[in-house]
């Protein structure tokens, strides 16, 4: 006997996922990355690279079907490359990973806010970013774009976290600043949660402000976050909406494999892979992989050659010990601070290359002295030493950690160092280190 029509029409219904009367559950797969900084080359590892995170997005994206590729922030800054350039190469050659959009990240300033609009001309995806003003109001970006998915409208907002000025020189950001983040991403979470099926928040987040967002927005369906360089291992789960986050420079990809259900506009699967990106596991894309070689044949006259040894393997906590003494060293100082967020890179064992040091220090800091008595230095320049409250100290740091410190008094003179090349040139001046 045949199935009657009325139940064949269910079987299939049920076949497909969907139950009668209740609308189709969409299924689709955002692929995310965070924090690429430029690092245009795998690392010592064979880890990261734009060629090789260019091949697991296409091979990922092959695999789910329907997808969006989105990038939480800080394109820039952290290799030769955008150093030396400024930053553009970066969203250039980025434009084959086939990103589908980026939420602004601090460094993004770190070349000027002038230079966004650079980055803005360059890229083929949009930079978003809801919560960056001046003072009469106006962002300096578009708040939010709509992408298709199969047949969902994906909404996607930008958010920035609002200690950007806690993080950029004090020059870097001009008029702009970013505005307190759940009552500058309300309204513009209601009005794309009114125009599309689901709400995705691009942000580039603390930890906790990550919590935030999902906890006082239950209109964001899901957070793609970066920043913190290194990643949550689980999703952050609130009330059935999800955060992910990856850890920084390519070195994995992020995939997020969801079903919502547009009648109840709800997730009701989801399941989030951190995928490892290797030079082993995903073979470089040849167009990516030529417009990395046009950019890198640019500076590797500069930057690949040799100018010392290290004798064992520094994480970046010894970097950073190894900077100051550096710094110390040149000027002569009694006392030298290396703030650790602006220690980039660790060092292996074997061969220093100048790269090594750009990739270490990409930031054009130079460096600034003070004259302070002991009782007068912050803590963080004294953690960890035996410090004479009442003994005249030499004291060096870099021009970033004297623009973070301003109001606290301390009569900072600028030098002619820059601090990369300080450290250049004291690696090249010994026959190992540390």
């Amino acid at each position: 006997m045949g199935v009657r029509p009325v139940l064949r029409s269910v079987i299939v219904l049920l076949l497909a996922g969907v139950a009668p009367g209740v609308a189709e559950v969409q299924r689709f797969t955002i692929l995310h990355v965070n924090d690429l900084h430029a690092r245009l080359l795998p690392d010592d590892r064979g880890r990261g690279g734009f060629a090789h995170v260019a091949t697991a997005i296409e091979r990922e994206r092959q695999k789910a079907g329907h997808a969006v590729v989105l990038h939480a922030g800080d394109m820039v800054q952290g290799s030769p490359v955008s150093t030396i350039f400024r930053g553009t190469p970066a969203f250039e050659v980025a434009n084959a990973l086939g990103i589908d959009a980026h939420c602004l990240g601090n460094h993004e300033f770190d070349y000027g806010w002038e230079r966004i609009r650079d980055f803005e001309r360059v890229s083929d995806a949009p930079i978003l970013a809801a919560n960056v003003i001046n003072g009469r109001g106006d962002l300096l970006l578009p708040p939010a774009t709509v992408l298709q998915v199969g047949d969902l409208d994906i909404a996607v907002i930008g958010a920035l976290t609002p200690r950007l000025l806690a993080l950029i020189k004090p020059d870097q950001a001009g008029p702009w600043r970013s505005a307190e983040l759940v009552e500058s991403l309300r309204p513009v979470v209601e009005e794309m949660h009114e125009r599309s099926d689901m709400v995705v928040v691009l942000g580039h987040l603390f930890d906790d402000e990550d919590e935030l967002v999902l906890r006082e927005l239950p209109d964001v369906d899901v957070l793609v976050s970066g920043h913190d360089h290194g990643g949550r291992q689980e999703p952050l789960l609130v009330e059935g909406r999800v955060g992910v986050k990856l850890r920084a420079y390519g070195v994995e990809l992020g995939r997020l494999e969801l079903a919502f259900d547009t009648d109840t506009s709800q997730i009701v699967r989801h399941e989030w892979t951190r995928i490892p990106v290797s030079s082993d596991g995903f073979p470089a894309d040849p167009a990516t992989a030529e417009r990395v070689a046009h950019w890198e044949s640019q500076v590797s006259k500069r930057v690949d050659v040799s100018i010392g040894y290290c004798e064992r393997a520094l994480d970046r906590s010894a970097v950073q010990s190894l900077v100051e003494r550096a710094i110390r060293d040149v000027t002569g100082a009694d006392l030298a601070y290396m703030n650790r967020g602006g220690v980039r890179d660790s060092l292996g064992r074997g061969t220093v290359t100048a790269r090594h040091v750009w990739n270490i220090l990409p930031f054009d800091n130079t460096l600034v002295v003070a004259t302070v008595l002991g009782k007068d230095l912050p803590e963080e320049a004294t953690a960890g030493r035996r410090v004479d409250p009442n003994r005249v100290y030499q004291f060096v740091t870099n021009d970033y950690v004297a623009g973070q410190w301003r109001g606290r008094g301390i009569p900072f003179r600028p030098t002619e160092w820059v601090l990369r090349d300080t450290l250049l040139e004291w690696v090249k001046a010994r026959p190992s280190i540390p």
